[in-house]
């Protein structure tokens, strides 16, 4: 085997993809690749030493711990169907207006990931509740596949998020901190996506129609049922603004509140909270599945020095910040079309971070940026995950018409993308103003 880190690196890499393409999972494929690639360049001896210490490493540090607690919060509001609250909440406010239910959805995506953090679980929950309703009003497949497919994303970059945590675990970077740079970009996306659907529709007036307005009272009383998940995030979010407690806290803070609140609401029943309780179960270890493989594998990348080349070959080209990141930005959109999101994050970061942290470019920033990117992946043909969420749900719907749907999305996406590029300080504001 050859020892240049360049050929060894895409071999590594290679060889992944296509025990991905092989439908092995990500986790598996990472830790099959790391040790045997780091088998064959070390020795095995030391392989299996890596083998049986690099495991315990990866999924004993403290930052991962908060993704059990999240998860459960997200699958206990799930269970409790407080999306259909959400969703009604939205509904009452702009539902009446041309395209509301579309932006209704939207803002139920946003509140629903401010629980769940997943933007899978945000897509297959909304899909569920919202696709019917647009299609009663009249709106075509094209504007309902694409608002819901887009507004899940916002389950990635609306905090709490599960990609945040990863992407904080795998650099070293603090999770408040992510959390925080995450909050202005976030309600970005929901506003230009909204924009997104009032401009399809001036385009295209036959495709989207109105809502019933609802009285007076009855908007009040949707709203007030949806009050107290704003006011539980506002707990956590304002606790961990104040230091008044760590992500992991703030996280287990989040569970108990939405325990009392399904209780008091006289939801929460044994089975409920059994069938939470597995599903987390279930969610988390698949996850630390992949960190795992991701531990080992990225030994063998550091062992083939590519982080390190890639580093000195940015360098000798004398790239501007800018265009390091259009760079980047490039890869991202191409593995988008084939790879999921945490697949692509977990390969590249090792890769990428070793640049940017030499280019000068704030690590905070980036991990928006990565989060934001990636999103891209999820909604983009051929293996976009969110969409085909939403074709199980729409099954007599053809893909080409979901994959139409969500180009005006893709195109607020891009504009949010150089916005953030060209301002850093819609990322960095808020987190330069916590308390430490």
């Amino acid at each position: 085997m050859s020892f240049d880190p360049i050929v060894n690196g895409a071999l590594a890499f290679l060889a992944v993809l296509i025990l991905m393409a092989l439908n092995i999972p990500i986790g598996i494929s990472m830790l099959i690749v790391g040790f045997a690639g780091f088998g064959f360049i070390v020795g095995f001896e030391q392989a299996f030493f890596i083998l049986g210490t690099a495991p315990y490493e990866a999924v004993s540090k403290y930052s991962l711990s908060v993704l059990p607690f999240f998860v459960l919060m997200g699958n206990l509001a799930n269970r409790a169907n407080l999306s259909r609250n959400l969703y009604d909440a939205a509904y009452a406010i702009v539902g009446h207006y041309k395209g509301g239910l579309a932006m209704s959805t939207v803002g139920a995506c946003a509140g629903f990931g401010m629980i769940c953090g997943s933007s899978i679980a945000t897509a297959a929950t909304m899909s569920q509740m919202a696709a019917p309703e647009m299609r009663r009003h009249g709106y075509s497949d094209a504007l309902i596949s694409g608002s819901i497919a887009s507004g899940g994303t916002l389950g990635i970059i609306i905090p709490p998020s599960v990609i945040l945590v990863i992407y904080a675990y795998l650099t070293e970077q603090s999770v408040q901190k992510l959390f925080f740079a995450a909050l202005i970009p976030g309600l970005i996306a929901v506003v230009l996506y909204m924009v997104a659907i009032r401009v399809y529709l001036l385009i295209y007036p036959d495709q989207g129609g109105y809502g019933n307005k609802m009285p007076f009272k009855e908007r009040m009383a949707a709203l007030w049922k949806v009050f107290p998940i704003f006011l539980i995030f506002a707990i956590i979010m304002g606790g961990l603004y104040l230091g008044f407690f760590t992500a992991t806290e703030s996280a287990a803070v989040g569970v108990i509140l939405v325990l009392i609140f399904i209780f008091f609401r006289r939801q929460l029943t044994l089975e409920m909270l059994k069938n939470s309780v597995w599903d987390t179960i279930k969610t988390v270890g698949a996850l630390y599945l992949i960190v795992i493989g991701a531990a080992v594998f990225n030994v063998l990348i550091t062992v083939t020095q590519l982080p390190f080349t890639v580093v000195d070959f940015i360098n000798d080209l004398q790239l501007t910040q800018v265009g390091i990141i259009l760079v980047i930005c490039a890869i991202y959109l191409v593995l988008g079309t084939v790879m999921d999101s945490l697949a692509m994050l977990f390969l590249t970061i090792p890769v990428f971070y070793p640049v940017i942290a030499d280019a000068g470019i704030d690590p905070i920033w980036f991990g928006i940026f990565a989060v934001i990117v990636v999103e891209f992946g999820l909604i983009s043909p051929p293996v976009g995950m969110n969409l085909f969420v939403i074709k199980g749900v729409m099954q007599r719907t053809p893909l080409q018409t979901i994959w139409f749907g969500t180009l005006p999305f893709l195109l607020t996406d891009m504009i949010r993308l150089a916005l953030i590029i060209a301002f850093p300080a819609i990322c960095l504001f808020l987190p330069s103003l916590m308390m430490s």
